[in-house]
């Protein structure tokens, strides 16, 4: 019987003039930038960072007006949340969370009579229902229902005044007022002083459009107008539309006489306060110490 045996090979020797040892790779020349390009490069992302923020993130708005004093003041500078409402544009942003437009949302807005101007107010009447607003008791009624909110009694106090409503009294409101509202004093009849903002500008009651229904003959037979509401010329509301009002009620320029805000005017939920400045009536912003006349109180104060 013929054995087996295992066989091992001689190992493989390396020739007599190769090292043993690895040689050493070759270092690349090493490329650095110049300052001057690197500091060019850092601008243009950053500007392209901020130009896609202001687009589609944030909006920085200043508050002209004390419409909606004590909850804006004049002077106040927000931040504006643009994608909160969902897309408006044909850039669609969908990994950003956005919800839809609810009662109460403090919002800026495109004017409708000047789309030029952003207005910041609340919304009081959703697409779809009916407002009404007594001007005798300052009360709101939603589908026939009154709206709650918490009224607050003030003195009265010119449209230019920087400074705070002063407050008198409060009056009891409904069950889950969740916003404040400020209007005057009654006058010695037992009424309200509303001067000069008792001619209304839409009926009562009114319903507050939704996409689709018929323009009335006012809108149609005024070209501007025409165009914000029914760009498309077919006759109908080319989107929803919103009620809005301030919250200083008797000094306040909204939907109870301009009409309603269209959805794709609304540039989207009004935040914080990032910077306030103080001024008098006849200024016009530019006086005065910068530090001395900044509300560092007002400062990330949360709009609600």
């Amino acid at each position: 019987m013929q054995s087996s045996e295992l066989v091992s090979e001689p190992p493989v020797q390396s020739p007599a003039n190769q090292s043993t040892e690895a040689e050493p790779e070759q270092k690349k020349p090493e490329y650095k930038k110049s300052v001057p390009r690197e500091y060019f490069e850092s601008l243009v992302v950053t500007l392209i960072m901020a130009l896609f923020g202001m687009t589609f993130i944030v909006q920085a708005v200043k508050v002209p007006t004390g419409s909606m004093k004590n909850t804006i003041y004049i002077g106040d500078q927000l931040l504006v949340n643009k994608f909160i409402f969902g897309p408006n544009s044909i850039f669609k942003l969908p990994f950003l969370p956005h919800r839809n437009i609810h009662r109460g949302d403090v919002v800026v807005f495109k004017y409708p009579r000047d789309p030029k101007i952003n207005y910041v107010k609340r919304v009081i009447g959703l697409p779809g229902e009916t407002v009404e607003f007594n001007p005798q008791t300052n009360r709101v009624y939603i589908n026939g229902k009154e709206l709650p909110e918490k009224r607050l009694v003030v003195r009265e106090q010119s449209p230019n005044d920087p400074g705070a409503l002063d407050i008198i009294s409060s009056e009891e409101g409904p069950a889950g007022s969740d916003w404040t509202v400020f209007y005057y004093e009654r006058d010695e009849d037992g009424g309200y002083d509303f001067g000069d903002q008792m001619a209304y500008g839409v009926r009562q009651p009114f319903r507050v459009p939704v996409k689709g229904d018929p323009i009335p003959d006012d809108i149609k037979s005024n070209p501007e107008r025409r165009g914000v509401y029914d760009a498309d010329g077919d006759g109908l509301y080319d989107c929803d539309q919103y009620f809005c009002m301030g919250d200083n009620r008797n000094n306040s320029q909204d939907s109870r006489f301009w009409g309603t805000a269209p959805r794709n005017s609304i540039v989207g939920r009004a935040m914080f306060v990032y910077w306030s400045l103080a001024q008098s009536e006849s200024d016009t912003g530019g006086g005065g110490n910068f530090v001395s006349r900044t509300r560092w109180s007002r400062i990330g104060k949360f709009i609600k």
